[in-house]
């Protein structure tokens, strides 16, 4: 009786150990439908991803569409004060979304190739470029690099004199007439003991000298340092603690400049080219040393 008793406990011990071992095997094949999941996910991060790739393309079509009628503007095709063609017409022409023609006027517009308006009679007008927004960026640009006035007068001495050079070689009588006007008002600014206009007349004359160069390149770089060398000189006159020693600065080169236009009226450019470059670097050197000389050029003075 014992051992039958023994066996028995034997037999229902093996019997209780497959029960659990077939439990277990059963469990696992429950869980295995969640791999299914798992590549259910993947699945939908791949889309995900892909979906990106696809929004890249709105920015790409409106780039290609802002440099088609980018070159149109440049090359002359569309004109200052022209309109470009509907945003319906433009959206068939180019085969594009709203959104994707909007974002290419967008960036023609940062670049102030077109003006946008609104209203019924609104729409994308061609605009000439604004050289003053340039020379804007250009200024904030070298002060962020602690650019000094010594250093942009030392720049402007490259133009001035090859552009003088050039005016004495063509000796326009306009252009020579507009040289004397800007002398006469410099001397008008002395007598009245006006520092400020007579600073700004004489940047007018350097003005003219480079704009009437007939030298497009040469006339924009000097373009794009005319206002930065317009508003330390008058933060140097104006707020100067020596006004008469200003002034007599000045006075110096109104008269360096008549001498300048008599040369021009000779008609020798390498004559007038030698003499205005000594004349710059001079100035330039009494300007350095009278001005802050290592601290940087301030373009964005609200007092100018």
């Amino acid at each position: 009786m014992a051992k039958e008793r023994s066996a028995n406990a034997r037999s229902g011990a093996r019997a209780k150990t497959k029960s659990r071992s077939t439990k277990a095997q059963d469990g696992s094949q429950a869980e295995a439908p969640s791999k299914p999941r798992a590549t259910g996910g993947k699945a939908a991060a791949s889309a995900t991803e892909s979906r990106p790739a696809a929004a890249k393309r709105s920015p790409k079509a409106a780039a290609r569409i802002a440099s088609i009628l980018r070159r149109e503007i440049v090359t002359g095709a569309l004109l200052p004060g022209e309109m470009l063609q509907p945003e319906r017409i433009l959206q068939e022409k180019f085969s594009v979304s709203r959104p994707t023609l909007r974002e290419a006027m967008r960036l023609l517009e940062s670049e102030s190739l077109i003006r946008i308006s609104r209203g019924q009679h609104g729409g994308a007008h061609v605009q000439k470029l604004d050289t003053s927004v340039t020379a804007r960026q250009v200024g904030m640009y070298l002060q962020m690099e602690g650019t000094t006035l010594a250093d942009v007068l030392e720049a402007r001495a490259f133009l001035e004199p090859p552009a003088a050079g050039l005016i004495a070689r063509n000796r326009s009588l306009d252009v020579i007439e507009q040289l004397r006007e800007s002398v006469r008002l410099s001397k008008a600014a002395h007598e009245a003991g006006d520092s400020r206009a007579l600073t700004e007349e004489q940047s007018k004359f350097s003005e003219i000298l480079t704009s009437q160069s007939s030298n497009n390149t040469l006339a924009l770089l000097a373009t794009l340092l005319h206002d930065i060398v317009l508003r330390q000189l008058i933060d140097l006159t104006v707020h100067s603690s020596s006004r008469s020693g200003a002034l007599e600065m000045q006075w110096k080169g109104i008269r360096a400049r008549e001498k300048l236009i008599r040369l021009i009226e000779k008609g020798d450019p390498e004559e007038v080219e030698r003499y205005w470059r000594l004349h710059v670097e001079e100035a330039t050197k009494v300007v350095a040393s009278s001005y802050r000389r290592q601290m940087p050029i301030d373009v964005l003075q609200e007092d100018y």
